[in-house]
């Protein structure tokens, strides 16, 4: 069973559990791009991360303080795309950690198009402000979906150099 966190209503109980206030209001904040409740929620050197290709996308780009990631989560990520709602299917809490893994739903901007992408979101949190956030998704789907066609990958495999038999990278 998955729960749905949309920008519009947020479950107070996941899984039958109690979600922790922090948690909902981390969510609260990014799914709506609400930059005061952003400012209230994270630490002011907060550290964010999106793990994916830089070289596509800029919103990859890591993030360290407070004013680079509410930047990121109002400015930047929605002249791409609008996220809707994160389908948790997984959500682990333990003291200041959480781990979270579902679905992503988000609007494209340039094309209207729906995007559906699996990510996991870690998080560690101190004195109820978010003070690190790292963001696994299965990027190669959501650029292919962005920019509307498959990528080619064929011709970066082409180009990969071996390391010479012998070379000291592989005596380690």
């Amino acid at each position: 069973m998955t729960e749905t966190l949309s920008a519009l209503a947020l479950p107070a109980r996941l899984h039958d559990r109690e979600l922790p206030p922090f948690v909902a209001e981390l969510y609260r904040a990014y799914l709506t791009r609400d930059a005061a409740l952003l400012d209230a929620i994270l630490a002011d050197d907060v550290d964010w991360k999106l793990t994916g290709p830089v070289e596509h996308l800029d919103i990859y780009e890591p993030r360290r303080g407070k004013a680079a990631v509410i930047e990121l989560i109002t400015r930047i990520m929605p002249c791409i795309f609008v996220l809707s709602d994160f389908e948790i299917e997984h959500l682990l809490v333990q003291g200041d950690r959480v781990a979270a893994f579902g679905v992503l739903r988000a609007r494209q901007r340039e094309s209207g198009r729906a995007l559906r992408f699996r990510g996991a979101h870690f998080m560690r949190f101190g004195d109820g402000k978010l003070v690190s956030f790292r963001a696994l998704s299965d990027t190669f789907d959501l650029v292919e979906q962005v920019v509307g066609h498959p990528i080619d990958i064929t011709k970066r495999i082409e180009r990969v150099t071996l390391v010479p038999d012998g070379d000291e990278l592989l005596r380690l």
